[in-house]
């Protein structure tokens, strides 16, 4: 019986394979690790240094505008209620205050009278309220303010017109403000105007506003009489507001020539002019207020001061005054 030759078991060598089979390995399909990941460094916190100098440059702004508006718009007036100074143009008084009355003198519109007028006391909320009337319209009395605006570097916070013959703006300056209206209405021949004057600043003290022939004289000359002229005059002038208001010639047509010599040179007087005619120099060195200076100029007068100064030489031309180029010596 023939023996059964059997096959090596899959994977094996016979024996002709020689003498040291290799047994092969299966193979299996894994996918290969992935590759290492480099190891990055920890984050550093980012640096707040240029945070820090935004920081100061914005604070150090900040405290430079506002210390120098705080200085402006509050400091000064501290300083001033400190020590009695004043940096506006006007009369000071005792207290340091400015008194309304310089305030008053330099808002008259020149040739309006005062129709009616307002005093307040300290705690009221306007100083003074005045009332005016003008032949002149409401774009000439528009153009003037502006112009003195403009001279004075006063400020405008407000200003416009409700129709062509009204005009109204707010005047704001160092030690006061004005809220001003001038109004022509249809039924009048003549225009309104209107101030309304405040400051915490300002002294009423001595203001005395007459609302008979437009005048504003201070409580220091109601001790003259008003003529029935119309013109104010007191033991030591002949015309005491001629410094503040436009007279006319009604006024001063009842006058002597020695009045109407006097009543011209004492504005001049007012600002120190020393006087050639010894006729004046004589008058002027009696009173108390008269101080000669040698540096007068008559720039020193105001518009409304030279305007005075011809209505009365006018008028003394036309009446052939025979002491308006004559020196009468010290008989006066």
């Amino acid at each position: 019986m023939l023996n059964e030759v059997k096959s090596p078991p899959t994977g094996e060598a016979g024996a002709s394979g020689g003498d040291n089979p290799q047994v092969e390995k299966p193979v299996t399909n894994q996918a290969p690790p992935p590759p290492a990941q480099p190891t990055q460094p920890a984050a550093k916190p980012k640096s707040n240094v240029a945070v820090i100098i935004i920081i100061i440059v914005v604070v150090v702004l900040a405290l430079g505008v506002g210390g120098y508006f705080g200085w402006k718009y509050y400091g000064k007036k501290l300083f001033n209620k400190l020590t009695g100074k004043t940096t506006e143009t006007g009369t000071t008084t005792g207290s340091g205050k400015i008194s309304i009355k310089s305030v008053v003198d330099l808002l008259m519109y020149p040739g309006s009278k005062i129709t009616d007028q307002k005093q307040g006391e300290e705690s009221s909320a306007y100083k003074a309220e005045l009332t005016l009337s003008s032949s002149d319209s409401v774009e000439t009395i528009k153009n003037y303010y502006l112009d003195l605006i403009k001279k004075n570097n006063w400020t405008i916070t407000r200003q416009g017109s409700s129709e062509d013959n009204n005009y109204y703006l707010t005047i704001i300056s160092k030690d006061f403000t004005d809220e001003f209206e001038a109004t022509k209405y249809a039924i009048d021949d003549f225009t309104t105007i209107w101030h309304k004057i405040t400051g915490d600043n300002l002294s009423i003290e001595g203001i005395a506003i007459t609302a008979t022939g437009g005048s504003s004289t201070s409580t220091s000359t109601t001790t003259g009489t008003t003529g029935g002229t119309g013109a104010t005059t007191t033991a030591s002038y002949i015309i005491a507001d001629s410094n503040t208001r436009e007279i006319s010639e009604s006024e001063i047509i009842n006058f002597t020539p020695w009045q109407l010599k006097v009543a011209r040179n004492e504005i001049y007087a007012r600002h120190g002019r020393p006087f050639v005619h010894k006729d004046l120099q004589c008058y002027f060195a009696k009173q108390s207020w008269y101080k000669s200076d040698p540096n007068f100029t008559e720039t020193s007068l105001s518009y409304t001061e030279n305007k005075n100064v011809a209505t009365i030489l006018a008028y003394e031309q036309k009446t052939n005054s025979p002491l308006l180029q004559v020196d009468s010596g010290c008989q006066q």
